[in-house]
């Protein structure tokens, strides 16, 4: 059983999620999101304990171009591993700022954007 919850109806969308999902607690929900100019997002919720005293929910939402996007799933399968790259370095990046953050005495956003774009495919 899956300690991750996945709502992303597109494949490779969901694969995204499972790539990033060590990063983050169990329980953490990972869905995909599609606005109002049908942009995709990977939204993540999750709980952060190291935050202070008490536990802290935070979304973080990964937008992605549209044109990367689109090139990311032309690609074959087997050269995904750069954009996979690329979005693990992005969040992890998020993740460490929001530590850095913390660790400066400043407020902690319960709210991260993180934009995918052209270096992404």
């Amino acid at each position: 059983m899956d300690d991750y919850q996945y709502d992303c109806p597109s494949a490779d969308i969901d694969m995204l999620a499972h790539v990033i999902s060590d990063l983050f607690p169990e329980q953490t929900q990972f869905a995909e999101r599609i606005d109002d100019e049908g942009r995709t997002s990977l939204v993540i919720h999750y709980i952060a304990m190291r935050f202070g005293s008490t536990a802290r929910r935070i979304s973080i939402d990964v937008r992605f171009d549209p044109a990367a996007l689109a090139r990311h799933r032309a690609m074959p399968v087997r050269q995904h591993a750069r954009g996979y790259a690329v979005l693990r370095a992005y969040v992890e990046a998020a993740l460490g700022s929001l530590e850095e953050a913390y660790a400066n005495g400043e407020a902690v956003p319960r709210t991260v954007e993180i934009e995918m774009g052209e270096d992404f495919a």
